[in-house]
């Protein structure tokens, strides 16, 4: 096997309710935190912070900073019957429509927790 043919490949994570599993009717597609993508992203948030010198750090940074990190692993996404957001069944995967999705914690728990599986985005 050559080592460097080891890549990531999508996964796709069907959200649930947090207290019955039913599923919500959306799929989220995720790529790996180790995908270029999201890697460019953390380079950008690691390089600002540097920049801004030393005791800047806030938790409302860390977690806008961590918002921005699972944002940049969504890649698309797909709503289906009575699921929407905001009112909009079909909204557009943007960066406003992704930080929307992540602002319900039950949601952004899930994402989180299914980056976290790096074995997952190696199946087939």
């Amino acid at each position: 096997m050559d080592l460097l043919s080891l890549n990531p490949n999508t996964i796709t994570v069907d959200l649930k309710h947090p207290a019955t599993g039913a599923p919500l009717g959306v799929s989220v597609e995720l790529q790996s935190l180790e995908s270029d993508a999201v890697k460019a992203v953390e380079r950008q948030l690691k390089n600002k912070a540097l920049r801004a010198g030393r005791n800047t750090v806030t938790a409302e940074k860390i977690e806008d900073n961590t918002v921005a990190i699972l944002s940049a692993a969504i890649v698309s996404w797909v709503f289906s019957g009575e699921a929407n957001l905001g009112g909009d069944k079909k909204p557009a995967c943007t960066d406003a429509n992704k930080r929307k999705l992540l602002a319900v914690p039950a949601l952004a728990k899930q994402i989180d927790s299914a980056l976290g599986d790096d074995a997952a985005f190696f199946g087939n």
